[in-house]
């Protein structure tokens, strides 16, 4: 999951970063008609920001 080097703070930045395009992606969305990659972009931030939570949590349980 999560290398030995890779630091609370990277994590947290990688989140903050992640919430950030998820929401410029919301921005995007048309109203209607959406087109499946901005889905498929959503679904990937998604899973990707769910990782990020888990390596961090998994840090917070090491210490």
């Amino acid at each position: 999951m999560n290398t030995p080097a890779e630091t609370r703070a990277q994590i947290e930045a990688q989140i903050t970063e992640i919430e950030a395009r998820i929401a410029d992606c919301q921005r995007r969305l048309p109203a209607h008609s959406i087109p499946p990659r901005m889905l498929a972009e959503l679904d990937e931030l998604d899973e990707q920001l769910a990782d990020a939570r888990l390596r961090l949590r998994s840090l917070d349980d090491q210490t």
